[in-house]
C-alpha cells in the first residue's frame, strides 16, 4: 500500500469516526426542580450546559450583580418585555451546541417542549421524591436562598410533582441519598468528564 493510500485510508477513518460521533450525540433537555444538583453537573461534565433564566426574565437594576441564589425571590425587579422569546432562542442554541441542557422546572418553559421534542430532543422531567421536601428546604437555607423563595418552593413542590406525573415526557425521581447524576445515569444519560457551561455565577 502506497503512502497516498495510507493517508487516504486514515482520512476516511477519521471522517467516519466524526460522522459517527456527530450522529450519535445525545440531545437532551432536563427540566429539574430547584435543588436537584444542576450546578454540580455543569462544573464536572463537559457535555452539560446549565441554564438559568432569571436575567432573561427580569431586570434587577442595582442588584443585577448579586449571585444567582441571592437574586431568587428579590422583589425589586422589572419584567423584561422580550421575555420569554429571548430565553427560548438562547435555549435552542444551547441544545444544538451541547448534548445535555439543564434548566429549572418552570411552567413558563412548557410551551416550547413539543417543538423541541419534534426536532429530536429528548425531554426529561426530574424531581425529588415527595418525602424529601424538608431535606430540600434545609439545603435551600444552607446555600443562601431567601425565605420568600423557600416559601414559594414549599407551596409549589406538590404542584410540580403533579405536573411531572401528568406530563407525557420522561419522568425521573431522585431518591433519598441519590444525586442528579446517578438518577440520570439510571435512564441511560452519558456524561463526559470535564468542565461544562453555566450562564450564571
Amino acid at each position: 500500500m502506497t503512502l497516498v493510500h495510507v493517508e487516504a485510508e486514515r482520512n476516511t477513518k477519521i471522517a467516519v469516526e466524526k460522522w459517527n460521533e456527530d450522529n450519535m450525540k445525545q440531545k437532551i433537555l432536563v427540566l429539574a426542580y430547584p435543588g436537584c444538583g444542576k450546578t454540580y453537573l455543569a462544573e464536572n461534565y463537559k457535555n452539560v450546559s446549565d441554564l438559568e433564566f432569571q436575567h432573561y426574565r427580569y431586570d434587577y437594576g442595582k442588584n443585577k450583580d448579586l449571585p444567582l441564589e441571592k437574586l431568587k425571590g428579590i422583589k425589586e425587579r422589572t419584567l423584561r418585555p422580550e421575555w420569554p422569546e429571548n430565553f427560548f432562542e438562547f435555549l435552542s442554541q444551547q441544545i444544538e451546541k451541547m448534548e445535555i441542557v439543564l434548566v429549572p422546572m418552570a411552567t413558563s418553559l412548557f410551551p416550547v417542549l413539543d417543538s423541541l421534542a419534534a426536532q429530536g430532543t429528548r425531554i426529561i422531567f426530574v424531581i425529588q421524591d415527595e418525602n424529601m421536601l424538608e431535606d430540600i428546604i434545609e439545603m435551600y437555607r444552607k446555600r443562601g436562598n431567601g425565605e420568600e423563595f423557600i416559601e414559594k418552593r414549599r407551596n409549589d413542590f406538590q404542584k410540580f410533582h403533579n405536573l411531572t406525573a401528568e406530563s407525557k415526557f420522561e419522568k425521573v425521581y431522585i431518591h433519598k441519598g441519590e444525586h442528579l447524576y446517578e438518577a440520570l445515569v439510571r435512564v441511560g444519560v452519558k456524561f463526559l468528564k470535564g468542565k461544562g457551561y453555566k450562564n450564571y455565577f
